[in-house]
C-alpha cells in the first residue's frame, strides 16, 4: 500500500527561524492546486475557525476587560488581521511558502505588547531583552499522491533573553496545545475554502 511522503522541512525557515527555542508543526493533506490554497488563505476569516476563534476571544478576555486588545472585524480575512497586529511577511513565495514575523512580550496574557516594523531590516535588529520573536511557515509541500499536497504551518518562537526564555517557558506548557489545536483549525479551514474554489474554477471561467 502506498503511503504518503514525510512532511519535509523548509530550508528557508530553518535558517530565519535558527535558534528558536519553542517549535511546533501542524500539517493536512488537501487535494487543490497550491494556488488555491494560497488563495483560500487569503479569503479565510475567523468565523470559518468557530472554535478556534471562540478559543482566541476566551484568550484574550482578561485583556479586553481591562480596555486592551479590542475585538477585531470578524469579516476580515485572517491574514489581514495578523498583519495588522504587527505580523511582518519576511518571504513570500507563494504558491509554494510564505514566512511571517512577530514579536511582542508573548509570555504576558494582559497586554503581549506586539511591537510594529516598518521592515525586515527593523525587524532582524530587533533584539530587546524583554521580548520574544515568532516566526511562522506556511507552506505547500507534495505527499507523493496525485493532486494532493501537504498543507503546512509551522511555527518557532525564540526568547531574546535568558530570562524571557524563562517566562516563555511556562506560558508555553499552557498555550502549546491550543496553539496546535488553532493551528489545525487555520488549516482545515484554508483546505475546504481552497477544494470549494477548485470546484468552483471551471464554473466560473464558463460563467
Amino acid at each position: 500500500m502506498a503511503r504518503r511522503l514525510p512532511v519535509p522541512e523548509s530550508l528557508r525557515f530553518e535558517n530565519i527561524a535558527r535558534w528558536a527555542q519553542f517549535r511546533d508543526r501542524i500539517a493536512i493533506p488537501v487535494v487543490a492546486p497550491p494556488e488555491a490554497m494560497f488563495r483560500a488563505l487569503e479569503e479565510v476569516v475567523l468565523p470559518d475557525m468557530k472554535v478556534a476563534w471562540l478559543l482566541g476571544e476566551i484568550r484574550y478576555l482578561p485583556a479586553r476587560m481591562v480596555g486592551r486588545n479590542p475585538p477585531g472585524d470578524a469579516s476580515e480575512a485572517f491574514l489581514s488581521v495578523l498583519k495588522k497586529s504587527g505580523t511582518l511577511v519576511l518571504e513570500d513565495d507563494r504558491p509554494r511558502e510564505i514566512i511571517t514575523g512577530s514579536a511582542g512580550q508573548l509570555h504576558r496574557v494582559i497586554d503581549q505588547a506586539p511591537v510594529l516594523f516598518k521592515n525586515r531590516e527593523a525587524f532582524d535588529a530587533f533584539a530587546d531583552a524583554n521580548h520574544e520573536k515568532l516566526f511562522m511557515s506556511l507552506r505547500v509541500a507534495p505527499t507523493g499522491f496525485p493532486g494532493e499536497s501537504w498543507l503546512v504551518l509551522e511555527h518557532a518562537t525564540r526568547a531574546l533573553s535568558t530570562d524571557a526564555e524563562r517566562r516563555f517557558r511556562r506560558y508555553w506548557r499552557i498555550i502549546k496545545p491550543m496553539g496546535a489545536f488553532v493551528s489545525r483549525e487555520l488549516l482545515r479551514a484554508v483546505r475546504t475554502k481552497a477544494q470549494h474554489l477548485t470546484v468552483e474554477g471551471p464554473q466560473r471561467r464558463t460563467a
